[in-house]
């Protein structure tokens, strides 16, 4: 039987290194990972209960959980775990500085939406990014400003600020996650907008959007809930303090 798992697992391999990602399906992908956490044993039941919908449903929801919900699947042992938590933060933390050293434009939603999924958020707990901006909306840096419980962080204004002063933006855009996946914000959210909206504008820096991500979707709170009068009006401030 070892000798059929073995004869399987390099055919895996070469499948990889013949055809690349996309020449492979989602739970061979898996399978093939997990043999590197578990060598000796079949790892195919494992990653199709890993993608099943009473677990996790899709790859990317498996590389998004922490070691502890991973844990929780039958045949997840703490180095499959801790493998597999791995590999899913260090392609979202790739992906968010690859973006950031290309300067990527976030003047829009759709891309300040797009870049903040790229971020590397806690699985488990909510946390918040701040990503500091040039003047025409390129990215400067993305900032970790705090993680919180899995239904609130706390951040405040001074930190934002002092964050915006040392990396010199003249725009930022705010990021957090709702580990539940429920995009819509809270009173606390809007809130803390507001806050966060009036220090910046009074030292002359635009506040670009809220992002609140989860899962594989994420939500503009400006686009989305009605933010942008006071969008508008931070901008308004900031050109008027730049004057």
């Amino acid at each position: 039987m070892e000798n059929l798992h073995k004869g399987h697992r390099e055919r895996l391999r070469q499948s990889y290194i013949e055809n690349g990602p996309d020449g492979m399906h989602e739970h061979q992908l898996l399978e093939l990972l997990l043999t590197y956490a578990i060598p000796r044993r079949d790892t195919n039941p494992i990653a199709h209960r890993l993608l099943d919908k009473s677990a996790f449903g899709s790859l990317w929801e498996v590389l998004s959980a922490g070691p502890k919900e991973l844990m929780a699947v039958e045949g997840i042992g703490e180095s499959a775990a801790v493998l597999l938590s791995l590999v899913g933060a260090m392609g979202r933390r790739a992906k968010a500085k690859g973006m950031a050293a290309q300067k990527k434009r976030l003047n829009t939603p759709d891309a300040a939406m797009r870049y903040c999924k790229s971020l590397p958020f806690n699985d488990t707990n909510e946390s918040m990014y701040m990503v500091c901006l040039d003047k025409n909306y390129r990215i400067l840096h993305a900032q970790l400003l705090g993680t919180g419980t899995p239904g609130e962080v706390t951040v405040y204004p001074r930190a934002v600020v002092e964050c915006a002063v040392r990396y010199g933006a003249q725009n930022i855009i705010i990021c957090h996650n709702h580990p539940s996946g429920d995009l819509r914000p809270s009173v606390d959210d809007c809130e803390t907008t507001a806050k966060i909206i009036n220090a910046v504008s009074a030292i002359g820096i635009g506040f670009s959007d809220h992002v609140i991500v989860g899962g594989e979707n994420a939500f503009s709170m400006f686009r989305e809930s009605g933010l942008n009068v006071k969008a508008e009006e931070s901008t308004a401030r900031a050109a008027e303090g730049k004057e």
